[in-house]
């Protein structure tokens, strides 16, 4: 497997780590990626396996359970059922008390490489899917904005599944650690899409290095390209081919316009295997009237305007992810700040999206709340094996 060497941007893990959790496991269910994590705890008055501890955790948070006193309280009032699934225990109710001492203690970093390998494993074979590269802060994981956990994630634009979680260290930004981090993926034959902040030629090469395309936003941190791209779609003249959507909803009707042109590549030879650059020109109409917003992109890829389009739409999948993290999970109000916990609950929130997602359930709080209601259901899920692609 390609791989930049590069370990103090992405975790404590070393290469060889991170090679074996992506290629030596053969991980079909969320449990088996949860059994996997190395145990921080000495055997002496240890009462629970970390398993079953995980297993619970995984469940709850199906279950509706967004804070740790909630998870104890789950595990409590589901002691049958724990002991129909587990097997007879002496004890069967960790609290939130464990959980918030056993979280900050976890190789997060061990979990968000066993969860990548289970997550590419599982899905079909050969994958194309484009996928979108992200960075979010975890705002109440922090006392203050400058020491808030900021992870990067990689997710599918259609089946809005995390490829991979990995920490941005304070001392760097989201720019180096994804250039390290594509050499570590599976992109060949994909579309990568990226906002401004990852417009660079060394993270263009990096995508195409790792055998794929990219698609990038282009805006002032390239200040006389960016003009001459203005300046070129604002010419009634330009050489362009289009594509348009329109959506109606709830009383609000916006309007896509895309127009790619390969006029420019040869002024915009800094970015390697240039194909096309875009304009995308948004109308959106609702009760407040009627304003515009336009962007442009760079791209390798050589998809007619309306793929592009898509792509670009489908590029804010990720955004729909952290919002569900932030509202049906409530992770901005989350005041775990402890050691790795922080890392560790949203692997587990990007783990439960992804078995969501692929059990067809697309209102995601009235699932939670279904499975709150009928908890085996949640416990069979995170259990639950899917085929092995690779």
């Amino acid at each position: 497997m390609q791989s930049t060497s590069l370990p103090l941007l992405l975790d404590d893990l070393s290469d060889d780590e991170r090679e074996a959790l992506l290629t030596h496991h053969a991980l079909r269910s969320l449990a088996d990626v949860l059994a996997t994590v190395p145990d921080p705890r000495s055997c002496h008055g240890k009462r629970y396996d970390l398993p079953f501890l995980l297993t619970c955790l995984a469940a709850a948070l199906l279950c509706n359970c967004n804070s740790l006193e909630a998870v104890g309280q789950w595990c409590r009032e589901q002691r049958p059922l724990l002991r129909r699934v587990f097997g007879p225990r002496r004890h069967l109710t960790p609290t939130g008390s464990l959980y918030r001492w056993l979280l900050p203690r976890l190789s997060a970093a061990h979990l968000e490489w066993a969860l990548a390998r289970w997550v590419q494993a599982t899905r079909p074979s050969p994958d194309t899917e484009a996928v979108a590269l992200d960075g979010k802060v975890l705002r109440g994981a922090g006392a203050t904005e400058d020491v808030s956990p900021h992870l990067l994630a990689v997710t599918t634009h259609q089946t809005h599944e995390t490829l991979i979680q990995v920490p941005v260290a304070t001392k760097t930004n989201e720019i180096p650690v994804a250039q390290a981090l594509l050499g570590w993926l599976l992109v060949h034959h994909r579309v990568v899409t990226a906002d401004a902040l990852h417009c660079q030629t060394e993270s263009a090469q990096a995508i195409l290095d790792a055998g794929g395309e990219y698609l990038l936003c282009l805006k002032g941190n390239w200040p006389a390209q960016y003009a001459a791209v203005v300046e070129y779609f604002a010419d009634p003249c330009a050489t362009t081919t289009e594509a348009v959507t329109i959506e109606r909803q709830k009383g609000r009707r916006e309007e896509r316009r895309l127009r790619v042109t390969t006029a420019l590549t040869d002024y915009l030879a800094g970015f390697p295997q240039l194909a096309q650059v875009a304009q995308i020109t948004r109308s959106v109409t609702d009760t407040r009237g009627t304003h515009h917003d336009v962007d442009y992109f760079v791209t390798s890829a050589t998809a007619d305007p309306a793929t592009l389009l898509a792509l670009i739409r489908g590029h804010w999948s990720i955004e729909r992810q952290h919002w569900l993290r932030d509202v049906d999970f409530g992770e901005d109000h989350s005041r775990i700040r402890s050691g790795h916990a922080p890392r560790v609950l949203a692997a587990l929130r990007n783990a439960i999206l992804t078995l969501l997602g692929r059990t067809q359930h697309s209102a995601i709080a009235a699932a939670r709340r279904s499975f709150a209601y009928h908890p085996a259901r949640a416990l069979r899920l995170v259990q639950r094996s899917f085929p092995l692609y690779r």
